[in-house]
């Protein structure tokens, strides 16, 4: 928090002569600098909200990010949320006015990648991202625990660390489902393509996700998705199969369709790489743009 209090005042001081025509601040960490900017200066302030402290620690959460989240967007003259999920998440936890909210969707760069056989024997289910409650490990176990029952070759190759991370290997041991589990830890961005790559299906159960990138990059490499309703990728991925958080029996029969059915993987999977065309980064900026021109700069 001394960090943030320091950084804002800085930007403050730096930003002073008014030499530009909008601030764009992102999450809570520079939304400070952006209001005390925004006072200094009277010009237009863009907050863009890729995460929230509801989405991080639960939605009854009102600690100090949360007062820095409403304090900053309620001083906002424009918010851009990263999916509809999470703009309806600030209408609802933080009581802001739905007229200055725009949802830009995030994007991935264009990147072909080419598939490559794994050498394992059972099916491949991978799980990205930090282990936290957030992104729903207590019904990654409940999925994995339901399939392995009618459909026990498959291996749950979780990616990641956090503070979840001691409670899922000591609970998949606990369930006697340590065999059907394979934890890499962190991974570079390199590694996560070549795990990718050979993955048979992607997985992410997440409780609140703001937007999902990791589902996209599996797009990439072919891969179908089986991930939360409560996410904004399941808003772009159309040819993912979507469940709510808690429904593990939907999640382990679609997973167990996947594995089944290869010509359903394959259509699956080749939809989803040509979802990607419409969900690049230029056109988020080029969305962000257009929501610069149509404040009126001072």
């Amino acid at each position: 928090m001394y960090k943030v209090s320091l950084f804002s005042k800085l930007s403050e001081e730096i930003a002073a002569d008014g030499k530009f025509d909008v601030i764009h601040a992102h999450d809570w960490v520079t939304y400070p600098a952006g209001v005390n900017i925004k006072h200094r200066t009277g010009k237009p302030l863009v907050l863009h909200v890729h995460s929230l402290e509801t989405d991080r620690v639960g939605d009854h959460t009102r600690n100090e990010i949360y007062a820095i989240e409403k304090n900053a967007m309620e001083a906002a003259d424009r918010i851009i949320a990263v999916s509809q999920y999470t703009r309806q998440q600030i209408i609802q936890h933080y009581q802001i006015n739905a007229d200055k909210i725009d949802v830009v969707h995030n994007g991935i760069d264009p990147v072909e990648f080419a598939r490559k056989q794994h050498k394992l024997k059972d099916k491949l289910v991978v799980f990205l991202g930090r282990i936290t409650h957030q992104k729903g490990p207590d019904y990654l176990i409940e999925t994995a625990e339901k399939l392995v029952r009618v459909y026990p070759r498959v291996k749950f190759l979780v990616a990641g660390m956090g503070d979840q991370f001691a409670y899922l290997l000591e609970t998949s041991a606990y369930k006697k489902l340590g065999r059907h589990f394979i934890f890499a830890g962190f991974l570079s961005k390199s590694k996560v393509d070549e795990l990718l790559a050979i993955a048979d299906v992607y997985f992410m159960p997440s409780v609140s996700e703001p937007f999902g990138l990791t589902a996209l990059e599996a797009a990439q490499h072919f891969v179908p998705s089986v991930i939360s309703s409560q996410s904004g990728a399941a808003e772009v991925l159309k040819s993912s199969l979507q469940a709510d958080h808690w429904d593990t029996d939907k999640f382990a029969n679609y997973m167990y369709a996947l594995f089944q059915y290869k010509a359903l993987r394959q259509h699956l999977s080749h939809e989803a790489h040509e979802e990607l065309k419409g969900i690049t980064w230029q056109h988020a900026a080029d969305k962000i743009y257009g929501i610069y021109n149509q404040l009126s700069y001072n």
